[in-house]
Order: structure tokens, then sequence, then C-alpha cells
């Protein structure tokens, strides 16, 4: 167990390029004492948690050309982009059974990351059962504008990146020195900038919760300042990063399953080539 945090950014299907490093780090038997997930890379991390090398390439590739796990058609069907029942339960999970086993016994700490409705907050779950960790998992995911908000204890969520763009503050304040970073796009060539109209979409949307409206429509001013803190502490050799050398030619629903394969790849090469050095890095 390496007594380190692992932090995973969000990014929908672009979050094939942290399943294949996880799968290189799953087949060498690494593991870190606390994983940080926010949105997709939470999803990312369930599997990692449960030791299932390949079940989060499967689904994410085998199923993108399924209209019933995302796209318009489920989000003028039923509110939302993404249809969180097909991929916690049917089909997804009679095909790929999840090890909840290998869930309740893991060693590793396993925070999610949520943005609550209320506040415009972040809210992190660290949950031990296939439920409630579908629960927080759907939380995290539910993006601003394509999703119904999701209940967890009779609270309502949206987007963990919404409050919490990385996960790296939350690893700082868990008080880690060591802090490995797994990016889903070339943030050095990078900056978020939202639309006044997706602007002005927030605020019609959720019009009743400011506080939330408030972290929306600052996400891209609050994403750059995330992103050029770890890019400080990573030239200061404080954290570790892994992130795509090239910029990320992939959807947020993405359909082309050769890109999707692609991106899987090109993060299992990553892995594989910064292997040593990050090792060198957490025992260092």
């Amino acid at each position: 167990m390496i007594k380190a945090a692992l932090v995973l950014e969000g990014g929908s299907l672009r979050s094939l390029y942290t399943i294949g490093i996880l799968d290189v780090f799953m087949e060498n038997q690494i593991e870190f004492e606390c994983v940080i997930g926010v949105s997709a890379g939470a999803l990312s991390a369930a599997n990692y948690i449960s030791k299932q090398p390949g079940r989060s390439a499967k689904i994410n590739i085998l199923h993108s050309n399924d209209s019933d796990y995302f796209g318009l058609k489920q989000l003028f069907l039923k509110g939302s982009a993404f249809n969180f029942n097909y991929m916690f339960y049917s089909p997804v999970n009679d095909l790929y059974p999840y090890n909840e086993d290998n869930l309740k016994n893991s060693k590793q700490r396993f925070l999610i990351c949520a943005t609550e409705f209320e506040t415009g907050e972040a809210r992190y779950f660290e949950k031990h059962s296939y439920a409630e960790m579908t629960q927080a998992l759907q939380a995290s995911s539910s993006l601003p504008l394509i999703s119904k908000p999701a209940v967890v204890g009779g609270e309502k969520y949206l987007d963990g990146a919404v409050a919490d763009p990385v996960g790296i503050e939350k690893a700082v304040s868990e008080g880690y020195k060591k802090i490995v970073v797994i990016l889903t796009k070339d943030s050095r060539h990078y900056s978020k900038k939202t639309s006044g109209f997706t602007r002005f979409l927030f605020r019609l949307f959720y019009a009743k919760y400011p506080k939330l409206v408030s972290a929306l429509v600052s996400t891209d001013s609050h994403y750059n300042s995330v992103i050029n803190e770890i890019n400080k502490m990573e030239q200061e050799k404080k954290i570790f990063v892994f992130r795509p050398n090239v910029k990320v030619n992939v959807k947020r629903m993405e359909r082309d399953a050769r890109k999707l394969i692609d991106l899987y790849f090109h993060g299992r090469d990553d892995a594989r080539r910064y292997m040593n050095e990050m090792t060198e890095y957490v025992k260092s």
C-alpha cells in the first residue's frame, strides 16, 4: 500500500485516459492509501477500488453507441443525458458484475466529491456498500443542465467538479505529503471558459439556489486557478501529474469507439512510461 493520495479529475468520456492508467496500476498491484474522485474520475475509481481491470473500459467502449446508455434520447425521455440505472444495474452490472466484496474489504479510502445544491459547496462521501456508493457516484456525476439533481439522504447534489474541480485541495487537507494526480486533458495548454449563454442558463435553471448559481458561474475561474496551482506544485515536485500530452479530441458524449480506444491506450502507455518516475516520487 502506497502512503499517498491518488486524485482523479472528471471529464466524462475523456476518463478513458484515466481508466488506461488505473488498469496498469491494477495489473502491477499498485494501491494508494486514499483515492479521491470527482465525477467521471470517481466512476473510474470505483472499479480501481474493486480491483477489476478492464471493467470500466468495457462499459465505456463497448456501450458507447447504445442510445439507452447516454445521449439526447435519454435527455429527452428521462431528463438526464446519462442513464445511471443502465450504468449501475441493468444491463451493465448483469454483464460485468461489480465485485462488492472487494469494495467492502478494501483497505483503501475512497472519497467521492459532489456539490450541494443548497450551499454550492463540496461534499465528500465515503461509502462502503455498492448501493451507497452508486448513490454517491450519481451525485458526483450529475452534470449541470443535462442531468437531474441526485438525491442522497434527502439532499440534492450536482456534479462534484462544480465545487472542487480536481480534488487536490481535499488531498492536502487530509494531510497527504505525496499526491499523484491524473488529469484528462493537457491543462498546460488549456484554459476553461464558460460562455455567457451558459451562464444565463445556469441562472435560469437554478434560480432557487443562488449559492449554487454563484459556484456554477465561477467554475471556469475556479478550475483555472486550481490547474495553475497544480502546475506550480508539479514544478516544485510536490505532486506527480499524469496528463495527456496531446489535445484530446473526445467529446463529452463520444460515440466513436476508435477515439475512446486510442485514448485508453494513451493512458496505458503513459502509465508504463512514467511508472518508475512515479514510484521514485512516492517513495522519496
